[in-house]
């Protein structure tokens, strides 16, 4: 068949056309989750594993999360890993009290964390650890623990809860989901007179709630979204 220089021509463009494509494509797609995840982001849906939403539980008034690029946590999010390490039929004993605990309408957001994930490459899962604690002269965060039946011997102004392999999956550049799966793994621990970890054993690792999370990117500042939160 002899090929005519106009359509020579023709499939060298397409060609280009497809190259170019599929170059943007991959760029896209080697884009580092980490790189992806940095910023600030509110949790629009929440469920339990029953697949109910439970976002009315979790956010006094919203639940926001800054990540940022040093693997610092900024958030509100007290009252949904409240909910994820103490369960959801326990959570209701305490529900009157979180906004007590951790007072998020004050924009004090006393309660960060860190997370860690691979710095490079695609990757579907990540480690967060939050710390959460009460906040002087409100209820404390270790009268809380004793209404959910935790021993006096082993109540705590501050607990730091670790959860490994949590699954994230960037459906797209502003929007997420992270689950907390059977493969999760918790750890939950104080500290000492040193700064060192002491596992804490004041509730079982094994029976955090198994939930899911669909979160928004936010171009406002985590103040701003919980003052614009407060007013609605």
């Amino acid at each position: 068949m002899k090929y005519t220089p106009n359509f020579l021509s023709f499939t060298l463009i397409v060609s280009a056309v497809l190259l170019l494509n599929s170059c943007e494509f991959l760029k896209e797609e080697e884009t580092p989750t980490k790189t992806r995840m940095i910023g600030t982001w509110e949790v629009v849906e929440a469920y339990n594993e029953k697949d109910s939403s439970i976002i009315k539980q979790i956010s006094f008034p919203t639940t926001v999360f800054n990540l940022g690029s040093d693997n610092s946590v900024a958030s509100t999010a007290g009252p949904m890993f409240m909910y994820i390490v103490y369960g959801g039929s326990e959570y209701t004993k305490i529900a009157s009290k979180i906004d007590q605990v951790f007072k998020y309408a004050d924009l004090n957001f006393n309660n960060g964390g860190e997370w860690f994930i691979k710095n490079d490459g695609v990757v579907d899962k990540f480690t967060i650890e939050m710390k959460l604690e009460g906040l002087p002269g409100q209820i404390a965060f270790k009268d809380i623990l004793s209404m959910l039946g935790v021993k006096s011997s082993l109540l705590d102004f501050t607990i730091y809860h670790m959860f490994t392999d949590v699954y994230v999956y960037m459906i797209d550049d502003e929007t997420m989901e992270w689950r907390f799966t059977n493969n999760t793994f918790a750890e939950y621990n104080t500290k000492n007179e040193y700064g060192k970890y002491v596992l804490w054993n004041g509730v079982s690792t094994d029976t955090f709630s198994k939930c899911s999370f669909i979160l928004k990117k936010r171009s406002k500042s985590l103040k701003d979204i919980v003052a614009a939160s407060l007013k609605k």
